[in-house]
This record gives C-alpha cells, sequence and structure tokens, in this order.
C-alpha cells in the first residue's frame, strides 16, 4: 500500500535521518549489531539540536524484533523518532513475548480509493460532499487496483508480474513463516 514511500518521506522532516530494511543484507548485518550498532549507523552518538528519525522496514521479520525495539525505544525515549513498517503480520506477531505497551501507536496504510484520488485538498468538515468520479481514474483504479506503483505505471506487463510476484510472495513467504510448515 506504499508503506516504505511514505516511511522515505519522513526523510523531509529532518537532516538526520536512517532507514533501515530487514530484507537489506547489509542493513540486517547493521540491525544484528544491536542497539550501539544501529546508534552509530544513524549517527545517534552527535551531539544535535534535530531530532533524528530511524525507519525499521520489514523488521517483524526478525525473531527478536520485539526485544531490540523495545531496548531502542527505551534507550533513546524522548530523543529520536521511531517509525516501524511491515505487513500486516505485525498484528499477528504482536501476540506473545517481550510487550510494547505504551511505547508505539499502530497506524494503517490502505490502498489508494477512488476519493483519495479525486481529492488533493483538505476539508476542514467532517463530512465530505460526495466525489464524483471521472471515468478515466474510476477506469485505472479498477483495472489496476490501489496499490500505488502498478496504479502509477498504468502498464499491464508490469501489472502482471507484480501480481504475480504477490500471489507467489503471499503463498511462499507468508503463510509458510506463519504456519512454520518445516517444522
Amino acid at each position: 500500500a506504499g508503506k516504505t514511500t511514505v516511511s522515505l518521506m519522513a526523510k523531509e522532516f529532518t537532516s538526520q535521518f536512517a532507514y533501515l530494511n530487514w530484507d537489506n543484507v547489509d542493513h540486517r548485518k547493521i540491525i544484528l549489531e544491536g542497539v550501539n550498532g544501529v546508534a552509530a549507523f544513524a549517527g545517534l552518538d552527535k551531539l544535535t539540536s534535530i531530532t533524528p528519525i530511524v525507519v525499521f522496514d520489514e523488521i517483524h521479520k526478525y525473531g527478536k524484533w520485539k526485544t531490540f525495539l523495545k531496548g531502542f525505544f527505551d534507550t533513546y525515549k524522548g530523543k529520536i523518532n521511531i517509525i516501524v513498517t511491515g505487513s500486516s503480520r505485525l498484528d499477528v506477531y504482536k501476540k506473545g513475548g517481550d510487550s510494547l505497551m505504551g511505547r508505539y501507536f499502530p497506524y494503517r496504510l490502505h490502498q489508494l480509493s477512488l476519493g483519495e484520488l479525486g481529492r488533493t485538498d483538505v476539508v476542514e468538515r467532517e463530512i465530505n460532499e460526495p466525489f464524483q468520479s471521472k471515468n478515466r481514474e474510476f477506469e485505472n483504479l479498477f483495472k489496476n487496483g490501489g496499490f500505488p506503483e502498478p496504479f502509477i505505471k498504468n502498464d499491464p506487463k508490469f501489472l502482471n508480474r507484480w501480481k504475480t510476484l504477490k500471489q507467489e510472495q503471499l503463498i511462499r513467504e507468508d503463510i509458510r513463516d506463519l504456519s512454520r510448515i518445516q517444522e
């Protein structure tokens, strides 16, 4: 739905920004070095008046992610902003293990909607006037779906490859990881 894209946009709010993705082998090594390794990577040892932002993308794939985040948060509480992104599996993984209670606020990012595409201004009213779609926008959304990348590209070949990859990922990775078939 664009979690990585949105989290990378947070870079606009600070000059001290660090992004770590568990799926990137080099980033994974930094995370596995622990709190001090991430702090060194993010430059948290430097004195500055700027509040840094550190993004952990897909960190829930790390077996000890909650313990790591708890320690990281407790060490830098009040001195840093932390963004954690991942699939909806974060809801499944939040059961059991170390509690992160009081340390986070969950947000859900949905796919693009027709109303979102038709409105670019922020309206102060609670209830907005109905959005009247233009046929082109509706057809594009209907054809490509609401995930940003295929919607923006609007390319049938890309859409087919993207759908195939998404299905493979769901079956081969997500279901396997959740059910631990190998055990």
